[in-house]
């Protein structure tokens, strides 16, 4: 009998599955948080220029300022606080008496003093505390740090989804998860200690490697663990505690207000996972695929068992399909990424499902970056950005197994792309209106985004799933590293962005008409079950008669 088949008697989210899908969730609140601690840990407060103090009461021109107002004058060379005037000459030029300050404050005059670099600053603490920008003064020179913090953790990121994908269908998912969850806690303590952004850097590159590649696994993991009927809630109950902690970082920033702090509050509740080594087995499924069923049958009957499920011996015969076993008898060779780009048909597959990864991820943190713009506090719109996703997964739960994958991941994009073009035409002072758009695109995109990430962990086989999930997640950090770039195309033209955004939002939508609807059919098992799904039909209509003929038996 095949695995999926087995699973419909055993149970395809019975107690056991519950209570270890929940297990695995937890882990997803973790992996928001060091996705989006850059947010709070790389936050740019707003600053001025520190001026040198000077004794203005031995200037004649000079009489009754106060250092606020000689200070305010000299910030004047530059609005963005990296320049003044050059104090000794404004200094000169009230003490010889050839100006007075009160003329060169109001502009009654056409002298001209040269500007000089600020050295030292005072930054606001109104919103934020101490950040890696206030520490290490990320500023004017030394601005491009902070950027490039941000685009090299993406690259990260890019690593962590393809090494994690990769080794993940080699050694197994139960490995690579606990690795992740180590590496994790290794980073994320040495990133909070950082004495220097050279340090800082190198570590944070690591810390988007161990996230993405935990998140990835995770999200195998559970998709695996449940039947055909519950992939869809799987996957998006991880989304959805995924969100949770989206919401939850933006209390963490709040209440902690330094950014070391904040590093350390959410690196070191990765210690309480290692519970979970007595607790988590290896996923059945890459069991299965690698020809280990004695290790399968194992967990099978200690599924059964918590299940309480009697099954016979004859159940557990057969678990792979026939394509499984002629591969297995004609090589044992490992696959590699290079399987995903043939036959053609895969090639098309695969190309199709990446781009739509990118575009959605490119689309989700170009509005993600952009809710500075909503005004008032930045925690809360940070909650707020957060809280729109929980509805947008709900609306998926209730309707991917009624409707199917491939028209709902359609119309969300679509609906998206056109919230955004929208929204980048509505005049800036229409508030109200630019923002509800905003967020409706953002509602739009989470949502494909999600269904686009249940389809890619579906429409791959299982011997090469985790590596196709690892360059999918590897094209939505091409993504996000190309986000914050199409958001300074705003300088050229305001709308272009959204406009961007918009547009191919809807080329992708459309081209997801193309993707194979995965909705309650078996996960394929091999390469030759995607580039001819009619065997795979056959062999879910042949397990289908199987498990009729075994009912009319047990009736007899």
């Amino acid at each position: 009998m095949h695995f999926d088949e087995l699973l419909k008697t055993l149970g395809e989210l019975g107690h056991y599955q519950r209570t270890r899908l929940f297990l695995i969730c937890l882990v997803s609140i973790v992996c928001a948080f060091h996705a989006m601690n850059m947010v709070f840990v790389g936050a740019n407060p707003k600053k001025k220029c520190q001026v040198p103090y000077v004794n203005l009461s031995s200037a004649p021109g000079a009489k009754n300022v106060t250092l606020d107002h000689w200070a305010s004058y000299l910030r004047r060379a530059d609005e963005d606080a990296c320049k003044i005037y050059n104090p000794d000459e404004v200094y000169n030029s009230v003490s010889n008496g050839s100006y007075t300050f009160q003329e060169l404050s109001s502009g009654e005059t056409n002298v001209s003093f040269s500007k000089v670099s600020c050295s030292n600053w005072e930054f606001s603490r109104e919103v934020y505390g101490d950040t890696i920008v206030t520490q290490f003064y990320l500023v004017c020179d030394s601005a491009w740090l902070r950027s490039t913090s941000k685009t090299l953790y993406f690259f990260g990121r890019l690593l962590g989804a393809v090494v994690f994908g990769q080794l993940s269908d080699i050694f197994g998912r139960r490995p690579m998860f606990f690795a992740g969850l180590l590496m994790l806690l290794i980073v994320g303590c040495v990133a909070a200690a950082s004495p220097s952004m050279f340090v800082f850097i190198p570590f944070y590159i690591l810390q988007g490697a161990a996230q993405t590649g935990l998140f990835l696994v995770a999200y195998t993991m559970c998709t695996e663990l449940v039947g055909p009927s519950y992939r869809v809630l799987a996957g998006f109950l991880i989304q959805g505690f995924y969100s949770i902690g989206y919401m939850a970082l933006s209390g963490v920033a709040y209440l902690i207000y330094d950014w070391r702090y904040i590093e350390v509050a959410i690196t070191l509740p990765v210690v309480l996972f290692a519970a979970y080594l007595c607790i988590l087995p290896e996923s059945i499924r890459w069991l299965l695929s690698k020809g280990r069923e004695e290790e399968a049958k194992e967990i099978i009957k200690k599924v059964a068992e918590t299940n309480k499920v009697s099954i016979t011996e004859d159940m557990l015969e057969d678990l792979r399909s026939p394509s499984e076993k002629q591969k297995e008898a004609a090589d044992d060779r490992k696959y590699t990424f290079v399987d995903l780009f043939r036959p053609f048909r895969m090639l098309i597959l695969s190309l199709n499902v990446w781009f739509n990864w990118l575009v959605n991820a490119m689309v989700y943190y170009g509005l993600a970056l952009g809710t500075d713009n909503l005004g008032g506090d930045p925690y809360i719109n940070f909650m707020i950005a957060g809280a729109v996703e929980i509805p947008a997964y709900i609306m998926c739960v209730l309707c991917l197994n009624r409707v199917g994958r491939k028209k709902p991941l359609t119309i969300t994009m679509i609906f998206g792309g056109v919230s955004c073009i929208a929204s980048a035409f509505v005049p800036s002072d229409l508030v109200a209106l630019k923002v509800t758009l905003a967020m409706l695109g953002k509602f739009g995109i989470t949502a494909s985004y999600a269904i686009i990430y249940l389809m890619a962990a579906e429409v791959f086989p299982t011997v090469v799933r985790n590596i196709g999930m690892g360059i999918s997640s590897m094209s939505a950090r091409i993504g996000g590293m190309l986000a914050p770039q199409i958001l300074d195309l705003g300088a050229v033209w305001g709308p272009l962005p959204l406009l961007l955004f918009g547009v191919l939002s809807a080329v992708a939508g459309s081209l997801a008409l193309l993707l194979p609807e995965t909705n309650g059919r078996p996960l394929p098992q091999t390469i030759e079950d995607v580039t001819h799904p009619e065997k795979l039909k056959h062999r879910d209509d042949m397990t289908l008669d199987i498990r009729l003929n075994e009912k009319e038996k047990q009736n007899i």
